[in-house]
């Protein structure tokens, strides 16, 4: 390691030597390739080592970000315009100091529905995180869409996205003690999508060693992962949308991508139905990536040598719903045949308790209530329980702020400006429109110093929180985080609800 100056630190790793900057009191290093570029001949391949550079590399400016569309929580969270290209895979690092500290490093896998988003945006800057926490926090670009997920036999194996995850961790893993980072404390984060990943990679036997502390973030686990030929079947179809005639799927290495945006968007909308979220590329189960049920194998406890937080937001649907006008003006007829494609023969009864629960049963609240149960909810709590079979604690968590947006309630996404503890990056996002400053920041503090805690030795609890309890089978405890933040025992009324459909 050579410091160049005290505001340009210079790192050497394993691919050369990098530059960063000082950023109010942070190391900051951006724009690091990981991998070699997915472009050309290495597009729908495996990532690839990257073959390194001679002399020092500025790692000032980020790279592209991977190519997407608009955002569908645009509405939600904000807008964003990055350039955007297939060389996306590429780090941020913070870092208090480029030193031999061994602090504790968290990894930030990005949500998006796996088809768009980024690490690199402002909104997952990690330098509190660095400044408050002593870690070194590390955001990843990962490839999104049909360049990340597509799965055609003979073209894209799929699961590209995933592979690359774990191809940033594995630099993670070779580098980071060069940052200041230790490579036997890593806690992999990640929201939605990026939850999703870690709960597939938690049931991987390549992926074991690479961290050793998950936090999982409203993972969307209730999707369950496509099967080969299901998911081969829409490789197929998307083709078609592309243009690709049958038996020349390998024009797809060639074609420009815009067009394979542009299909993305008619494959997704081909997808819509009423009140189904429904994901054109995901993660495959395809026998060699995944092997099997991702929730049935946590759920078993094999994701038992991790120590986990898992938690999801009240009311997980509203970004969805809120500009649904099919799910808003839905009536009783609608709302139960719902029920009854989730909750099968019986869905009347859960009909009826559905509504029981709500002041205002109204078959929007409804439909948002079973759904954020289904994909969100359900899964998290499931994951809980295979941790505490196996005898590892796991973190609950619920979060029930409600925006002050009207019909945002606590929807998906709302819970990270406060994990991230950066408000200032979040100026512009509709979700926190009006939200009180001085709760806002109280808050924060809670989520941000836990998530920190966590990482650091495994337990979320510290000072300026109640008590936090693991979950177990009896106790169910979950941390409620809202303008009161306590724990309470099972909040999700398992112990007295109907037990959810096995279907």
């Amino acid at each position: 390691m050579n410091h160049a100056s005290h505001s340009m630190p210079e790192v050497a790793t394993r691919a050369g030597t990098l530059r960063g900057r000082v950023e109010n009191g942070v190391a900051v290093f951006r724009g690091i390739p990981y991998a070699a570029p997915p472009v050309g001949e290495l597009r729908f391949e495996p990532p690839r080592d990257h073959a390194g550079w001679s002399g020092v590399r500025d790692a000032l400016a980020d790279g592209p970000i991977a190519p997407q569309g608009r955002s569908r929580l645009a509405h939600i969270m904000g807008d964003f315009d990055r350039p955007q290209g297939e060389d996306c895979l590429t780090l941020t690092l913070w870092t208090p100091k480029a030193d031999a500290s061994a602090r504790p490093v968290m990894v930030w896998l990005h949500g998006g529905a796996y088809s768009s988003g980024a690490g690199s945006l402002p909104w997952y800057a990690g330098d509190r995180f660095a400044a408050n926490g002593d870690v070194v926090f590390v955001s990843v670009n990962y490839r999104l869409g049909a360049l990340g997920f597509l799965y055609l036999p003979g073209i894209s194996e799929g699961n590209m996205g995933l592979l690359d995850q774990m191809q940033a961790l594995r630099w993670v893993r070779e580098n980071i003690a060069a940052f200041g980072g230790d490579p036997d404390n890593v806690t992999v984060v990640g929201q939605s999508a990026g939850g999703g990943s870690i709960a597939a990679m938690m049931t991987m036997p390549q992926a074991q060693g690479l961290f050793h502390r998950a936090i999982l973030q409203s993972p969307g686990m209730g999707r369950p992962s496509r099967g080969a030929a299901e998911a081969a079947e829409l490789g197929a179809r998307y083709a078609h949308f592309v243009g690709v005639e049958p038996g020349d799927e390998t024009a797809l290495k060639q074609v420009p991508v815009a067009k394979l945006l542009s299909a993305q968007g008619e494959l997704a909308r081909s997808l819509q139905g009423f009140a189904v979220l429904s994901l054109p590329f995901s993660p495959v189960r395809d026998g060699r990536v995944i092997e099997a049920n991702i929730i049935e194998r946590l759920q078993a406890g094999a994701g038992a040598h991790v120590d986990v937080m898992v938690g999801t937001t009240r009311e997980e649907m509203a970004a969805f719903h809120c500009v649904d006008q099919a799910v808003l003006n839905a009536d009783e007829a609608a709302a139960t045949q719902v029920f009854e494609r989730i909750c099968g023969a019986g869905y009347s009864d859960y009909y009826d308790e559905f509504r029981r629960m709500r002041a205002v049963p109204s078959p929007a609240a409804m439909l948002g209530d079973l759904t954020t149960d289904q994909v969100f909810r359900m899964g998290s709590l499931r994951l809980a329980e295979g941790q505490a079979k196996a005898g590892r604690p796991a973190y609950v968590y619920q979060f029930d702020w409600q925006s002050p947006a009207p019909g945002f309630k606590s929807c998906h996404c709302l819970e990270i400006p406060f994990v991230f503890n950066n408000r200032d990056n979040w100026r512009d996002s509709p979700m926190l429109k009006g939200a009180d400053e001085t709760e806002f920041q109280g808050l924060a503090n809670a989520m941000h110093h836990a998530w920190i805690a966590f990482a650091r030795g495994g337990d979320p609890n510290h000072g300026g929180l109640p008590r936090w309890a693991p979950y177990d089978l009896a106790r169910r405890a979950t941390m409620r985080f809202d303008t009161v933040i306590g724990t309470v025992n099972d909040l999700a009324g398992l112990s007295y609800r109907l037990p959810w459909p096995a279907i």
